[in-house]
């Protein structure tokens, strides 16, 4: 049990940890090239799926 709480801690802070980059990431492409870019809508929809993730692993 002790373990699986690790392994759960380590996927939260590995998942928190990427959608902050991904945030980064998005917000830098909406700078560069405007929200309704390309780039900056698939950053969008990989920062959903990172925080869908997240609120799996905390249900």
């Amino acid at each position: 049990m002790k373990e699986e709480v690790k392994i759960d801690e380590y996927n939260r802070e590995a998942i928190v940890l990427s959608i902050v980059q991904k945030r980064s990431e998005m917000l830098q492409q909406a700078q560069k090239n405007g929200l309704g870019a390309k780039e900056t809508v698939n950053c969008s929809q990989e920062l959903d799926e990172l925080m869908n993730q997240l609120v799996l692993l905390d249900t």
